[in-house]
């Protein structure tokens, strides 16, 4: 049975954080991937010289060529050697040992990067091909790729960008281990290993045993910026030449409000060059900055500190009765850690962590909080169980190592406006028999609530046999008052 959850890099290898953090190092959890991409936009940006002269000399070289290659003209039998040729040179595919970089949605992307496949190059290239011949030769129209094409996301881009730049990436982390042997007295002997290629010396994931790729936090962003689309208008307006010909080409940036809004922007932006590269120009100056680790505004890293400090100051006694059945005494325990969970945000104001400068954070912050509190508690008691997750975040399972019944937990947070939908689904999937272990739908009002906590209640009062089995939990995280000011006036102290 593990005894530890979140551990982190600078944990397992006994490095002190606050070095990593001077050097600008990117500490991952080890065994939980942080949601977190290599963002292209921000290579030329790093203070780190293997990202901002090697890697983006190298990715704007790559894309420069394929651009080229896409513009060839000649005999049929030419232009189709030439997409060939571009084609190879843009899929990149599964290439081993990528990740290792500990980034993505999951725990599945500790074993490899996906990159980009056969599939998806040629309906991107397809795109790429639109682009370029209506006159963008900028090759950092890539970047913008999760943007225009479905099943394109920030973490294939991420990989794609990783599998490009694997060299530079391996000359960063044999820089940072040898500065940590130096420096930090590192004990853990790197180990030869093969990445997209190269033969290196890297350190070794303990979790996974993939070789570990270390990162510049510079990098890294949390989510495309177009998912938080009205920001475009600001960017616009930090530049007066780009102002200008956004007024001139795109002018729509500067009305978007909702999504079909931001839809018909990437419908303008394909019309002709000067709109794409009016809305590419406005796109780059928003991505100069990385995500803000030290603020951390979604939660992907304090929630580890935050579980460990409420579960050490406020401890929680489970007696787990072994005369019971084994599903009654994994439900006693389930019900102990969901009522310590709510007094811990009603009461004792863990409930202030839930926000930054007064806005909640993402509902993967609640998830990672509550599995890390729940696994500090099974391992505080002595109890013969782990707390999962295959997802990382997402449904919870408790169950006796040796056990065959578990019980699920779901968090969810009112701003996930599925609430009710996935409730349902819950009780329909009982009722047809996929699931017969018991379940706790775990709600959490940050604002925002409106009917739908009315709603599961009468979707469990419609079906109260089913409903025993499925039951609904509401906790008032709200900010009062007195905390928010608090909470506000924290942020500047630090600040």
């Amino acid at each position: 049975m593990r005894n530890r959850f979140g551990v982190s890099f600078s944990e397992y290898f006994d490095i002190d954080p606050e070095w990593l953090k001077k050097k600008g190092v990117f500490d991952p959890t080890l065994d939980i991937d942080s949601p977190l991409f290599i963002d292209p936009f921000l290579l030329h940006y790093s203070s780190h010289p293997e990202f901002s002269d090697l890697a983006a000399s190298e990715y704007e070289a790559r894309f420069t060529q394929i651009c080229a290659l896409l513009l060839a003209r000649g005999t049929p039998d030419q232009d189709a050697k030439a997409y060939y040729s571009a084609f190879q040179l843009f899929k990149t595919g599964e290439v081993k040992g990528l990740g290792g970089t500990c980034l993505g949605y999951g725990k599945s992307s500790t074993a490899g990067g996906r990159g980009i496949g056969k599939k998806l190059a040629e309906k991107a290239l397809g795109w790429a091909k639109t682009v370029v011949n209506m006159g963008v030769k900028d090759p950092e129209l890539f970047s913008t790729l999760s943007l225009f094409e479905e099943g394109i996301g920030a973490d294939r881009i991420s990989d794609m960008v990783a599998s490009i730049c694997a060299n530079c990436i391996i000359a960063f982390n044999q820089r940072i281990i040898a500065e940590m042997q130096a420096e930090q007295n590192l004990s853990h002997e790197p180990q030869t290993t093969h990445i997209a290629g190269h033969k290196c010396d890297l350190l070794v994931n303990p979790f996974s045993s993939a070789p570990l790729l270390l990162l510049p936090t510079d990098i890294l962003k949390h989510l495309p910026v177009m998912n938080d689309a009205t920001s475009l208008q600001d960017a616009a307006e930090t530049d007066n030449d780009v102002r200008q010909r956004v007024n001139a080409h795109i002018g729509e940036i500067f009305k978007i409000r909702t999504k079909a809004e931001k839809e018909a922007i990437k419908r303008r932006a394909m019309e002709d060059a000067q709109a794409f590269q009016a809305l590419l120009d406005v796109l780059k100056i928003l991505e100069k900055t990385p995500y803000d680790m030290a603020k951390d505004p979604q939660g992907l890293m304090q929630w580890k500190p935050n579980a460990a400090t409420f579960s050490s100051l406020h401890k929680l006694e489970i007696k787990d009765d072994i005369s019971l059945p084994e599903l009654q005494r994994v439900e006693h325990i389930v019900q102990a850690i969901i009522g310590q969970f709510k007094k811990l945000i009603e009461q004792n104001r863990l409930s202030r962590t839930f926000y930054v400068d007064g806005n909640p954070r993402h509902e993967r912050y609640a998830q990672l909080l509550f599995l890390a509190i729940a696994f500090a508690y099974c391992d505080a008691n002595g109890l013969d169980m782990s707390p999962e997750s295959d997802a990382g975040a997402g449904p919870v399972d408790f169950k006796f190592s040796s056990g065959k019944h578990k019980v699920i937990v779901e968090i969810k947070l009112s701003t996930n406006k599925k609430i009710v939908a996935g409730y349902k689904a819950q009780l329909q999937a009982y009722e047809l028999a996929e699931g017969t272990n018991n379940s706790h739908y775990v709600v959490i009002d940050v604002g925002s609530m409106g009917n739908m906590w009315r709603n599961l209640l009468a979707l469990a009062a419609g079906k109260p046999d089913v409903a025993k089995r499925r039951r609904v939990h509401l906790i008032d995280g709200k900010l009062t008052a007195s905390a928010s000011k608090l909470s506000s006036t924290k942020d500047a102290e630090e600040d």
